[in-house]
């Protein structure tokens, strides 16, 4: 009984160590992590909008609640926007994306902000310019094109990473249907839809 009642002190204290060393560790880390997580979003943006000469992270627009876009300039007129958008329902999770558009809601370019538990090798690849190239030049207001081709739209999907391709091009989508429904408030112009 005696040696029982050691052993479970001597587990206690070990648990108890463990557990303020992760909390430690966590308290130290925790800072360091989330502003490398805005610096590399800030890089994302940049390169969203190269010619912007503001600063596009602190230049914003909220729309439908929540719905952040940052807003490029050049010489005080509109040339871009970015938006963050983000599907679940990704192989391993959520997949995260920035998207740029020019203001008529032409898309720019796509990147991939968080891909991190889609398998190795496949479902990463939706990270490569062969799958996000072909999201460029397409249109916000008319996204039909917007899912994969197995499912009636006109994005390539990833060999062997469907689920990962259809989550991007989710994401994608998500995005766009609020810039088509908010674009007047966004850019300051309405511009008419497509025929």
């Amino acid at each position: 009984m005696k040696e029982s009642l050691r052993l479970v002190g001597v587990m206690a204290a070990f648990s108890l160590v463990a557990g303020l060393l992760l909390a430690i560790t966590h308290a130290v880390t925790a800072m360091p992590i989330q502003e490398a997580g805005k610096r590399g979003k800030v890089a994302v943006i940049c390169r969203a909008l190269p010619e912007a000469d503001n600063d596009p992270l602190a230049e914003t627009r909220t729309v439908a609640t929540n719905w952040t876009f940052h807003i490029g300039r050049t010489g005080g007129r509109i040339t871009g926007l970015a938006f963050q958008s983000s599907s679940t329902k990704g192989y391993g999770g959520r997949i995260e994306v920035m998207v740029a558009l020019s203001p008529d809601g032409a898309i720019r370019s796509v990147e991939i902000l968080s891909a991190a538990k889609e398998t190795p090798g496949l479902g990463t690849k939706v990270a490569e310019p062969k799958f996000l190239d072909q999201f460029k030049s397409r249109s916000a207001r008319d996204n039909a094109w917007a899912k994969v081709a197995k499912d009636g739209g006109a994005i390539q999907a990833v060999t062997g990473a469907t689920i990962s391709s259809r989550a991007v091009t989710e994401a994608v989508r998500r995005g766009l249907d609020v810039f088509a429904a908010h674009q007047g408030d966004l850019v300051g112009e309405a511009v008419p839809a497509k025929e």
